[in-house]
């Protein structure tokens, strides 16, 4: 019962953004979750990572590590002035950026803390992605 109810709360998290004010530039800042924010109203994938989902996961370590991410992502982009430069749109229509914080990349940052992967195209990358958050042995195949 008591791990039903943590997952309860932690759906209740991922289906909510938290707004972030950059300090520096005045802005507020919604994250999605650990690779898209909302910014000058505009929705923002963050290039070359991948994070855990926060949204449908596939499995309950999936959820609780995309939530880590999430926070860890808010936590970099509360810490100083934050800057993007897009390089495109994707097929959902956001625009994908490479995201700064004090000219630190967020992106690379996140993979270096580790709580985020490198992204890879192709469905093999992403099973092995989602094996890596999910475990070897998850029955994922069908899930994505």
């Amino acid at each position: 019962m008591h791990k039903r109810l943590m997952v309860m709360a932690a759906l209740a998290v991922a289906t909510s953004t938290q707004a972030v004010t950059s300090a520096a530039a005045g802005r507020n800042i919604n994250i999605i979750d650990g690779d898209t924010i909302r910014m000058d109203g505009i929705t923002i994938r963050i290039i070359d990572l991948d994070t855990p989902e926060t949204f449908r996961s596939r499995c309950e370590n999936e959820l609780v590590l995309g939530l880590a991410a999430k926070e860890h992502l808010r936590s970099l982009l509360d810490s100083g002035a934050v800057t993007y430069e897009a390089t495109g749109t994707d097929r959902y229509g956001r625009t994908l950026a490479n995201v700064y914080v004090s000219g630190v990349n967020v992106g690379q940052q996140m993979i270096r803390d580790g709580v985020a992967l490198p992204y890879q195209p192709g469905k093999d990358a992403k099973l092995a992605r989602l094996r890596h958050w999910c475990g070897p042995d998850a029955q994922l195949e069908d899930r994505f």
